[in-house]
């Protein structure tokens, strides 16, 4: 393979990366699956968090002397840009119901790496969100023909 075959191959791989991080249907996962894992990081981190005094440890500020908080605040930062991003690109009615599959992320997060229960009633609600987002999904495939 020539060099110039090389970085055109390179070249078309770059471009289609670039081509799928400016997607903002790529974005509202992206958003909603940093906002998962930074809850993880957030609920790892105030655990660990010493306690304080009890007229200021309802505050959780003990928290911000922890690695873990923050990394879950940058994460939560890099979805508030990403989020941006979305907003001028998609309509908020569309959006924001997608962005609500977090509500079924967390808990199945949770479940899985901090090894919390999740009761019948709580599988019962993440049924109905994914219902929902499925619901909300049929209007955005004909938006994405639009775009």
């Amino acid at each position: 393979m020539s060099f110039s075959t090389r970085h055109s191959s390179l070249a078309t791989r770059h471009s289609s990366l670039v081509t799928l991080l400016l997607n903002p249907w790529f974005q509202i996962a992206f958003s909603t699956f940093c906002v998962a894992i930074a809850e993880l990081f957030l609920k790892r981190g105030a655990a660990q968090a010493p306690k304080l005094a009890a007229s200021v440890n309802w505050t959780g500020i003990s928290g911000l002397g922890i690695p873990l908080v923050w990394i879950g605040i940058l994460l939560m930062a890099i979805s508030f840009v990403s989020w941006l991003y979305v907003l001028r690109f998609l309509p908020l009615s569309i959006a924001f119901p997608l962005s609500q599959f977090v509500h079924v992320l967390v808990p199945l997060f949770s479940w899985i790496f901090l090894g919390e229960l999740i009761s019948p009633r709580r599988w019962a609600g993440i049924t109905l969100v994914v219902l929902g987002v499925f619901t909300i999904a049929k209007p955005v495939a004909r938006l994405e023909e639009k775009l």
